[in-house]
């Protein structure tokens, strides 16, 4: 870098200094300071050079590790599959031991249980042995008892009496095995007809638990009917609430409206002095207040006409309680627009009575 630093070149040029009419000096100062840069850089093209080698070295070097690498792939890959082959293997012939010691307990097991059942074969053999030796005794004691017996039997001189009293006894208890057959078999036809009873008895009681079922099925439905009945109920008392609430405000509207009307027509009666017309406006005035309570009285009578079909159907539903709840609560609506629809006409015949001459 400092050779470079110190070439550079102390004059500017240009093309037209390689012109025809060119300064021989100065393009000779040129080409020299050109050749100079030229060696300058043989140097680094040599360093270059060398550094592209030794890029070619570490490449060919890369390279072979690369098939290296590769090769060592391969084999790792057959080690791989071998590895599995014999993990599989061993696997299997671990399952196979498994298997082996499985039917060696079961073989084990089994020799067990036939040496129980020799060793008991053996016992009862012994066993056996010694009660045929007994028997073996008896057999002879019981032979020379026959042979005594025989002696006495032949020797006894009451014998055919002794025949005859057996013979009697064996009729008696034919008798008696009779008598026991006849009440066996009247205890046969008893069990039977008991037998018939219970099965009637049961079909009853079939039929008992079926209605029952069906009972406690129209109990469930009625149940369900209830809580459907009490969800309109609620729904209709809403209604009924809003209903009145909205003749309250339309009645308070119309009063105060009418009451207006009324100072109005009241004023302009006075300044007029007109008896005649006076009248005339409050015939008007009643007509017309007449008219809206008839129409509060017609929606009374729609949500009443209303209550009393749901009344049908809720008859059997509600207690007397609660249909004297929802009548009485009717029956003081009824009062109560009533007792406005009062109020006010007195009030109107007071307005009236005192303005009159």
């Amino acid at each position: 870098m400092g050779l470079f630093a110190e070439m550079n070149y102390p004059e500017s040029f240009s093309i037209s200094d390689f012109g025809i009419q060119r300064d021989a000096k100065k393009v000779s100062r040129i080409l020299s300071w050109l050749f100079q840069f030229v060696e300058t850089l043989q140097p680094a093209q040599n360093f270059s050079f060398e550094y592209l080698k030794s890029i070619k070295a570490s490449y060919s070097e890369a390279a072979a590790l690369r098939s290296k690498i590769t090769s060592l792939r391969i084999s790792n890959k057959s080690d791989d599959e071998k590895r599995v082959e014999y993990q599989n293997r061993i696997v299997e012939l671990r399952d196979t031991m498994s298997e082996m010691y499985s039917k060696k307990a079961k073989i084990d097991e089994e020799e067990a249980v036939e040496s129980r059942k020799l060793t008991h074969l053996l016992e009862m053999e012994k066993a056996n042995s010694l009660e045929a030796d007994v028997m073996m005794s008896r057999l002879e004691e019981l032979k020379l008892r026959e042979g005594n017996l025989k002696v006495k039997v032949i020797d006894n001189p009451n014998l055919p009496q002794t025949m005859q009293e057996l013979q009697d006894k064996a009729n008696a208890l034919e008798i008696e095995m009779q008598e026991s057959r006849s009440k066996i078999y009247q205890i046969d036809r008893d069990i039977s007809q008991y037998k018939q009873l219970h099965e009637v008895i049961e079909r009853q009681l079939i039929s008992v638990c079926r209605e029952c079922h069906s009972y406690l099925q129209q109990i469930s439905q009625s149940k369900f009917d209830f809580t459907k009945f009490d969800g309109e109920i609620v729904d209709h008392t809403a209604e009924r609430e809003e209903l009145a609430k909205k003749i309250a405000d339309l009645t308070d509207t119309l009063r105060l409206s009418e009451h207006k009307l009324v100072k109005e027509r009241v004023v302009d009666a006075t300044q007029t002095a007109n008896d005649e017309h006076i009248k005339k406006e409050k015939n008007s005035l009643l007509d017309k207040y007449c008219n809206v309570c008839e129409s509060l009285n017609s929606d009374l009578t729609t949500m009443m006409a209303l209550l009393d079909t749901r009344k049908g159907q809720y008859e059997k539903e509600y207690n007397n309680e609660e249909r004297q709840e929802a009548e009485r609560k009717v029956e003081e609506m009824s009062n109560i627009l009533q007792r406005l629809y009062l109020q006010y006409v007195e009030s109107l015949d007071r307005v009236f009575s005192l303005d009159d001459p």
